[in-house]
């Protein structure tokens, strides 16, 4: 029968050198079957001694006890307009037989609710520069509010402007001097020709809105993405994330998916109208191999 990946969380800022050592080692070898782009020195800097205020990483094993994925999590306490700001960055990246197979967006957005019920008064928002499509896609449908979007081509001037301090203060260089939302970030993800056509040729809005504004994402271009974060918008991402994924975790965990062979549990085949509705075939393909 299939199941989930076993989740376990690591507080990385707590760790002593040595297990942190360790632990970026056995995050690589997953890693550098995912992305190119980085060597172990890069990744290990930008994944595991980061200079962030807290880090967790969580790391997805399957049955047999085997690293098949890894979510890490940083946040920053920084100055964000003048103000002091929380904000969190991400990476992940997951086997492409366990994609889908997990409950790793649960575990994050708890762990936002508690950094945020701890100073709820304290601005906070998520920070990326996403380098591939289904990374944006991803978000861009559960979180309530993303900048910038399909429905809101047109960026507000005090949003470009904290894109612009975050890339900044992240050392994220532009690709183009007169964009300044694409961001050379260097993680390439590694996909076969077929498959980066499907995302090239995708109907569904979000993926279509990112790939024009991001056409060198396979150079591993990044587009600069926010997202804004509260109590209330954590509890519509949590309710949003239940009600779109339950019927593939539920075939998951009642062994209707697939065994674990390497094949990926599929998403409902249901005929509809709507693209972007979660259940369409083309939604199966928004599992995303990096935040």
């Amino acid at each position: 029968m299939a199941s989930l990946s076993r989740m376990t969380g690591h507080a990385v800022h707590r760790m002593a050198p040595e297990d942190r050592e360790a632990l970026a080692r056995e995050l690589f070898a997953v890693h550098s079957q995912i992305f190119a782009g980085l060597d172990y020195q890069a990744f290990r800097g930008y994944v595991v001694n980061r200079d962030s205020w807290r880090t967790w990483i969580y790391t997805k094993h399957n049955a047999a006890g085997q690293l098949v994925g890894y979510t890490a999590l940083h946040f920053f306490r920084m100055q964000v307009e003048g103000r002091p700001c929380t904000v969190l960055r991400m990476e992940a990246g997951t086997l492409p037989a366990w994609r889908g197979r997990d409950l790793t967006m649960v575990h994050g957005l708890l762990r936002l609710m508690r950094v945020w019920l701890n100073e709820p008064w304290r601005p906070f928002c998520i920070f990326a520069a996403l380098t591939h499509p289904s990374s944006y896609t991803h978000l861009s449908h559960y979180a309530p509010v993303v900048w910038p979007h399909a429905q809101r081509p047109e960026m507000p001037p005090r949003i470009l402007g904290i894109l612009e301090e975050l890339a900044g203060a992240f050392k994220l260089q532009r690709v183009y001097p007169e964009n300044p939302l694409i961001r050379r970030v260097d993680w390439i993800t590694l996909e076969s020709a077929e498959e980066r056509a499907r995302w090239t040729t995708s109907r569904r809005p979000d993926t279509r809105f990112y790939v024009d504004r991001n056409p060198g994402f396979a150079q591993g271009h990044g587009l600069a993405t926010y997202i804004p974060v509260n109590g209330l918008l954590i509890v519509r991402a949590m309710a949003r994330f239940l009600v779109g994924r339950a019927g593939t975790l539920a075939r998951v965990l009642f062994g209707h998916a697939p065994a674990a062979s390497g094949e990926q549990p599929a998403l409902v085949q249901r005929a509809t109208k709507k693209v972007a509705h979660p259940r369409h075939p083309e939604f199966a393909h928004t599992r995303p191999p990096s935040l």
